[in-house]
């Protein structure tokens, strides 16, 4: 399973600037969504006005910050001479060629069009592309909303919402006002094959309730059978609980917040797992330094012993 992270796109796009400037475009215009990002990216980088393809089909006027003053001193999109379109990826090129249709063809001519990732090494359907990714792919910004996720499992804790901290982890009353409260955190979009969980099969009625509160689809709920968490503390088969589901099952990939956990799973189902905590694709066979002391195993350990009151107004420091 190929994955890039938004810093693979920023790497790539800077490692490209120099094919972009040699064009002296007057505009760049993002596709959204997608391709809003990558946009903003060359834009900024090279201090050109940027806009949607809407407002450029309309004409409507160009915005920029008060502080910046764009390198290019139009006005109206459509006054740029040197036009370079973006998206974050191209396959079938019939997207793209639905986009541009939306374009007065008077104006085609000055368009250049520009994908980050191709999934073939050769085409003709855009005028130039920064990487090869081939399918089968991913990437961050869409990993919870792609058609893979239809064919995946999903962790819960840490990946469909928040850890519990120590204090709410007591397998009693504490424990069951988390799971009808928990804060959701990545909801996919489509329904998912299952979700595997090291959750008591106790709790089986509190986390149905919460995954149809917060709008999670699924066909199957994989729980641990065993009476209370201190036998689940002894046994200590999380990754194999989740591992040997995997692997038995057809799905082609697991979804998981726990970096060790991730790699175990792998290793178990000899299939990729995306993890959150570290956002990188665990890949089967591949040798992982378990990260004693680095930032990414700290970044977890402060996601399960921080409370999350206090957690909340971290995330967005922790997922950095």
């Amino acid at each position: 399973m190929n994955f890039r992270t938004y810093a693979d796109m920023a790497s790539v796009v800077s490692a490209n600037l120099n094919r972009i400037h040699e064009q002296k475009f007057d505009l760049i215009v993002g596709l959204p969504r997608s391709g809003m990002i990558p946009a903003y990216m060359i834009a900024l980088r090279l201090n050109l006005p940027c806009t949607d393809l809407l407002s450029f089909v309309n004409n409507t006027p160009l915005k920029s910050g008060y502080t910046r003053n764009v390198s290019k001193a139009i006005k109206l999109p459509q006054e740029a001479n040197r036009i370079l379109v973006v998206d974050d990826s191209i396959a079938s090129g019939q997207s793209l060629k639905k986009d541009l249709a939306l374009v007065p063809e008077a104006l085609r001519s000055r368009i250049q069009t520009c994908a980050i990732y191709s999934d073939i090494k050769r085409r003709s359907d855009v005028s130039f592309f920064f990487e090869t990714v081939p399918f089968p792919r991913v990437f961050e910004w869409n990993i919870f909303h792609h058609e893979v996720i239809t064919n995946s499992c999903f962790d819960i804790d840490g990946v469909l919402c928040l850890d519990p901290d120590n204090e709410a982890n007591d397998d009693g009353e504490k424990y069951l006002s988390f799971i009808n409260s928990a804060l959701p955190l990545n909801i996919p979009s489509r329904k998912v094959h299952a979700v595997v969980t090291s959750r008591l099969e106790k709790y089986r009625g509190e986390t149905e309730k919460w995954l149809e509160k917060v709008g999670v689809q699924y066909d199957h709920l994989i729980m641990l059978d065993l009476p209370n968490m201190q036998v689940r503390q002894e046994q200590n088969n999380h990754a194999e609980h989740k591992g040997l589901f995997y692997k038995n099952s057809a799905t082609e990939l697991f979804i998981e917040s726990d970096y060790r956990q991730s790699i175990e799973i792998a290793k178990i189902a000899n299939k990729p797992v995306y993890c959150v905590d570290t956002n990188e694709m665990i890949q089967p066979g591949v040798t992982y330094q378990m990260r004693v002391g680095s930032v990414n195993v700290i970044k977890t350990t402060i996601k399960r012993i921080v409370p999350n009151k206090l957690l909340v107004p971290l995330r967005k420091l922790i997922n950095k």
